[in-house]
């Protein structure tokens, strides 16, 4: 009877370990599975965020597109960029300035005097540069031969015919002492010596008074 006691109790304790590292098994299995499945859910929220914050291929794919077309143009239409000089100043002279306004720009001229042929002109001579006012209004900006740049409509290029043809385009006027390029009511003129094709002057003026 004693026998049969001890063996029923070491049955039921063989039993009650294997229940008991089944349940062991069964929670560490259950634990693995749950980090399994936060791992994958930290992995797809990880990929959502980037997603979210990087922008839609269609934004390159358009930007990209418009540079090339924008790009495309100008190859086809070199005379765009050109088009922006509108000569509305010269050395940062315009034709509506005055002499109190232009003084104010440049300072006191070297000196102030008439034109030998038509008295009515007043010339304000600058360093490489006369501004000469007709009835209280510039009438025409003379930039001479010494002069090394230019400002034009406020950008500097250097002053030489091919500078000037590099920054306007073509001439719109050809005459026997020089080129004319014409923007609006606007002139600017290089003149050129016939003989040696150098630039002598270059004048700013208004086009009805050509």
């Amino acid at each position: 009877m004693k026998n049969i006691i001890i063996i029923g109790c070491l049955i039921g304790g063989i039993f009650a370990f294997s229940s008991d590292y089944g349940k062991v098994t069964n929670t560490y299995s259950l634990s693995t599975s749950a980090s399994k499945v936060m791992a994958e859910a930290s992995a797809e929220a990880a990929d959502e965020m980037m997603n979210a914050s990087m922008p839609p291929s269609t934004v390159t794919k358009v930007t990209y597109a418009s540079n090339e077309a924008e790009a495309g143009a100008e190859a086809n239409n070199p005379e765009a960029t050109k088009q922006l000089f509108t000569l509305q100043a010269v050395n940062g002279i315009t034709l509506y300035d005055d002499p109190s306004s232009v003084v104010k720009k440049l300072g006191k001229p070297k000196s102030i005097s008439e034109d030998p042929h038509l008295k009515e002109l007043k010339i304000y001579e600058y360093p490489n540069m006369n501004v000469v006012f007709s009835e209280g209004m510039v009438n025409f900006v003379e930039i001479t031969e010494g002069s090394k740049t230019l400002l034009i409509d406020g950008v500097e290029i250097p002053a030489t015919i091919e500078a000037i043809k590099e920054a306007l385009g073509e001439p719109d006027y050809v005459t026997e002492d020089g080129i004319a390029f014409e923007r609006n009511e606007a002139i600017l003129k290089v003149f050129v010596d016939s003989d040696t094709q150098k630039l002598t002057s270059i004048h700013y003026f208004y086009s009805f008074s050509m």
